[in-house]
């Protein structure tokens, strides 16, 4: 009897692992990019269907450890991943789809970036039916990046950075140097994005593209309406700067200050950012921003006498002034061209002044749309630290 108890302790302990599948047997999904198919996809049936009028065209790619050893031994001219394009209407029939069309078993939990382009972000209720998937599927971390293409998804998954295995290594690294340039937006993470569609709340979402030479670029920013939740134009990287600098978000980059038609290069160490707003009446609001900055001069002339203070007082205040400008102008472009507060103003409102948001926030982005209304008053102070580099110049 007893021994009959160990061996039927035993197999159902060994029964643990029925399922398992070996690491060199998986295909790891490791990014996604999801487009509409063009005119020419459109006239091909796929598999005897007719086209759809909410089909994607998803692109997934994929890595397999093997091969990813094999490319980075020396002489080694194995590719280390390779994209499969489906068509389908639904992105759970393109999964089961995909388990077809590879030899090893499709797996998500590696998955690091999904690029959305911007025709499939316009479409009604595309862009939330795609995150609400994503967010549902057991397999996937609300910690991967979203972002929106401009141009197709698949060409950008297509293309082959330098000193890099795959072009989702290259995007998935890119996306995270925020440190280096204001004008990228921080990453999108899937849980953020999904916490703002949930809330109704328009948001910003890093943009990607491809340039001329064929290289991936990560500049700018794709704006979304909170009550429909879909994309509804492109803020160029300035602007995306100065939705940062509003928003406590810089962590670092370059100003290009001028004086005497000389310029000189600004290199932002740390921002700091202190606001507080004085509502009057019921739906008067008046928003206060002050921006400190302290960095150093990375690049100046030989000619330019930077030890005497009143240089210093007024390359400070050039820097002052071009900080203003960049924020003011997006501010103006949000508030008389989109009318949508994605500088999280109606967020500090509700924080802060939690009463009287109750009475407007209906009011703030919809009917008199009172985030248009408002007034957003800047003031920056500019602080430089020590110098940099001295470069010699041509008319000396």
């Amino acid at each position: 009897m007893v021994v009959s108890l160990v061996m039927g302790w035993t197999l159902f302990c060994t029964t643990g692992c029925w399922d398992r599948v070996e690491i060199d047997e998986r295909g790891f999904v490791v990014g996604v990019g999801i487009d509409i198919p063009d005119e020419q996809e459109q006239g091909a049936a796929e598999e005897g269907n007719g086209f759809a009028e909410r089909d994607y065209l998803v692109t997934y790619q994929l890595v397999v450890p093997s091969r990813l050893k094999r490319a980075g031994s020396s002489g080694s001219s194995d590719q280390s991943y390779f994209n499969i394009t489906l068509r389908g209407d639904t992105l759970s029939s393109l999964t089961a789809k995909l388990s077809s069309k590879t030899s090893r078993s499709p797996f998500f939990e590696h998955l690091q970036v999904v690029i959305v382009s911007d025709q499939v972000a316009r479409r009604e209720g595309a862009f939330s039916d795609i995150m609400d998937y994503f967010v549902r599927e057991k397999e996937m971390r609300r910690s991967l990046s979203v972002m929106v293409s401009n141009g197709k998804a698949k060409d950008i998954l297509n293309i082959k950075p330098p000193n890099e295995e795959m072009p989702t290594k290259f995007i998935h690294s890119a996306a995270q140097n925020t440190q280096e340039s204001s004008r990228m937006l921080e990453v999108s993470r899937l849980g953020k994005v999904h916490a703002s569609l949930l809330k109704r709340d328009s948001f910003l979402i890093q943009l990607i593209s491809i340039t001329k030479e064929h290289n991936i670029f990560i500049n700018g920013s794709a704006l979304f309406d909170g009550r429909s939740n879909r994309f509804i134009g492109f803020l160029d990287g300035e602007d995306t700067a100065g939705t940062n600098y509003i928003r406590d978000l810089v962590k670092g980059g370059v100003i290009n200050a001028k004086l005497n038609g000389q310029l000189v290069a600004y290199g932002i160490e740390r921002v700091k950012r202190k606001m507080h707003a004085q509502i009057t009446g019921e739906k008067q609001v008046t928003f206060y921003i002050d921006i400190h900055t302290m960095g150093t001069l990375e690049q100046i002339y030989k000619q330019m006498d930077i030890t005497k203070k009143k240089i210093i007082l007024t390359l400070e205040d050039r820097i002052d002034q071009d900080i203003a400008r960049i924020t003011n102008h997006v501010v103006k472009i949000l508030q008389q061209d989109y009318g949508r507060d994605v500088l999280e103003l109606g967020a500090y409102l509700s924080q802060e002044h939690y009463a009287q948001w109750e009475k407007i926030k209906d009011n703030w982005e919809e009917g008199e749309n009172l985030f248009s209304k408002s007034k957003i008053i800047i003031k920056v102070n500019s602080i430089v630290k020590r110098t940099g580099n001295v470069i010699e110049s041509e008319k000396d």
